[in-house]
């Protein structure tokens, strides 16, 4: 995929859904861009910088009057979808500081008391774990006695995080600040009608905007998978965007540098015995799922004979889903311009959640494997970059931890 760098002119704001209205809530729009708003802005800039061939949409006149709906009471403004650009395809954002790309921490370690090695959780098995649902069968579960640095939160760069993958925990593991990378400013303002463009008297309303460090820039790929007319040209010449909440611009730059040109492939090889395998996926976007923080497809609801976790993607043998490490999920809403209506607003899981799935046999891990690094495997939004993740697995666990063969036994026998 083609590379870019992002970098603002002003501060941004990217609010989340929960929602908020004048004179009650707060805008927290001091976040990372969540991946579906990135691949919007980018398609609404294209559009807007060289317009749509069938363009039907309908705009306030320049003439119009300044307050009140143009369009008449009750009316709104028509718009029509458009079938250019829909091939879009994008991957990221990220933080970029000092040429280096910063991916968020997994939530499947701690910090020791030095603050620079990790230690990776241990899994012990559940009480209550029945193969009619989807409860975890085992647990992970921290290692290190309490410190002041405890779950570590904030950034990796990429030879940490791949340090992780092969399951090192010796090195300097400190993450980087979000504080480093951005900071919120406090700002109050006015609320618009929708129809008349214009300041609604004695509304107000109050956000955190984000306001990126001088060195650092937001990361990503995009590309076109189905290309026509001109497109591939126009995404490559376009050099400014409209992104997030008030359309602040922000400049566009092209890069040649692909840092995951080396993690094409998971980071460690199979376990050199046969038997069943251990597989990690760290979630590096934001994933939204069909049942929760559960994917749709970890869960078969057409046959009760299938033990509930099992993977239904096609596999040369079986998976299953035994466990998970979440975050905070993220709330996710927008504007539906067809229905000019607010969207459902959904939940996603972080980036930095990781889900443990265990396969019976080498070949289908490696199978599993090619299906989720660093593909979209969320049951929606994944061409606008959710639910990429990195694999890994897990040769050796914790002392205290199970036997993987007693793991697969205890999830494969009904």
């Amino acid at each position: 995929m083609p590379t870019f760098l992002i970098e603002p002119t002003d501060v941004l704001f990217f609010r989340d859904g929960i929602p908020m209205s004048a004179g009650q809530g707060h805008g927290a729009g001091c976040r990372l861009p969540f991946p579906s708003t990135l691949h919007e802005a980018l398609r609404a800039s294209l559009f807007t910088k060289y317009g749509r061939q069938n363009n039907t949409a309908a705009f306030r006149p320049a003439g119009a009057p300044r307050k009140g709906g143009w369009l008449g009471r009750g009316k709104s403004v028509p718009s029509t979808g458009s079938k250019e650009y829909q091939s879009l395809t994008t991957l990221g954002p990220w933080p970029w500081r000092k040429n280096q790309l910063l991916l968020p921490v997994p939530l499947d370690v701690t910090l020791a008391n030095d603050g620079t090695r990790i230690h990776f959780h241990q899994l012990l098995p559940a009480a209550h774990s029945p193969n009619t649902n989807l409860s975890p069968k085992f647990l992970p579960v921290a290692t290190a006695p309490p410190n002041k640095h405890g779950q570590p939160h904030g950034w990796w760069t990429l030879s940490q995080y791949a340090a992780y993958l092969r399951g090192k925990n010796e090195g300097t593991f400190t993450p980087v600040a979000t504080e480093e990378l951005w900071q919120s400013e406090h700002r109050t303002g006015l609320q618009i009608d929708a129809a008349s463009s214009a300041a609604e008297e004695g509304r107000l309303f109050a956000g955190s905007y984000l306001r990126l460090r001088n060195d650092v820039r937001f990361y990503f790929q995009a590309e076109l998978r189905d290309m026509k007319n001109g497109e591939q040209e126009n995404l490559a010449a376009l050099d400014w965007l409209l992104l997030g909440g008030d359309r602040r611009l922000v400049r566009l730059h092209s890069t040649t540098d692909d840092p995951f040109a080396d993690f094409r492939e998971p980071q460690i090889p199979l376990p050199a015995k046969d038997g069943p395998v251990l597989l990690k996926w760290s979630l590096i976007t934001p994933a939204i799922f069909a049942h929760g923080h559960i994917p749709g497809w970890c869960k078969d609801t057409s046959s009760a004979a299938r033990p509930g976790g099992q993977v239904c993607l096609p596999l040369p043998g079986r998976a299953a889903l035994g466990s998970w490490c979440l975050g905070r999920p993220e709330s996710i809403s927008g504007w539906d311009m067809l229905k000019n209506e607010a969207k459902p607003t959904q939940l996603a899981a972080p980036a930095g959640s990781v889900y443990y799935f265990l396969c019976e046999n080498h070949g289908t891990a490696a199978e599993l494997a090619k299906k989720l690094h660093l593909h979209p495997r969320s049951d929606h939004y994944g061409e606008k970059g959710c639910g990429y993740g990195l694999v890994s697995f897990a040769t050796q666990l914790h002392p205290t931890s199970p036997d993987i063969r007693q793991l697969a036994e205890a999830i494969f026998t009904n």
